[in-house]
C-alpha cells in the first residue's frame, strides 16, 4: 500500500482518493486525502453511517489550499481536504466521505443532520455524473500493536 509522502503534511500517514482500503494500529493516527475544486462549488464532508466511534475517533478535517496566482485570476481556490481520523480499538469500519458538487447535496451545516445527495424531483433527467453527489467508502482495519 502506497501512502502519500512529501506533500507538505507531516504527522499521520495519508491515504489518497484511490487507497479505499486502510490498515493501521491502534494508537495511530491517519488522513484520507481528497482533491477539492471550492472555486467550482466542491465540498467534501464524512456521511452516514458514520465510523465505528470504538474503531476511529474524528479528528477533524483541515482545508489547504493550491496558492497560485491563476486561481486568483478567476476567483476561486482548489486544493485538498484532509480528514484526520485516530484508530482507537481494534476492528473494521467503514468511513464514507460524499463528494458534493455545487447544489449536489443536502442536509449537514446549519440545516443538521447528515449530508446526503440531494434527490432529483421526479420527471427531471438525471443530473451529468460530473454533477452528482458521490459516496467514496474506505475500509478502516486497525490492528492491535
Amino acid at each position: 500500500m502506497t501512502v502519500l509522502t512529501g506533500c507538505g503534511f507531516t504527522g499521520p500517514d495519508t491515504y489518497e482518493l484511490d487507497q479505499k482500503s486502510v490498515e493501521v494500529e491502534k494508537g495511530e493516527e491517519f488522513a484520507l486525502s481528497v482533491p477539492v475544486d471550492t472555486a467550482m462549488g466542491e465540498w467534501w464532508y464524512v456521511t452516514s453511517p458514520k465510523p465505528d466511534a470504538a474503531v476511529v475517533d474524528g479528528l477533524g478535517k483541515d482545508e489547504k489550499t493550491d496558492d497560485s496566482d491563476e486561481d486568483d485570476k478567476v476567483g476561486g481556490s482548489s486544493g485538498t481536504d484532509l480528514f484526520k481520523f485516530k484508530a482507537v480499538g481494534p476492528g473494521t469500519t467503514k468511513i464514507r466521505l460524499i463528494e458534493c458538487p455545487r447544489g449536489a447535496c443536502a442536509g449537514g451545516g446549519s440545516a443538521g443532520g447528515p449530508v446526503t445527495p440531494s434527490p432529483v424531483p421526479s420527471g427531471s433527467p438525471s443530473p451529468d455524473k460530473k454533477y452528482r453527489a458521490t459516496i467514496h467508502t474506505y475500509t478502516v482495519t486497525v490492528k492491535q500493536p
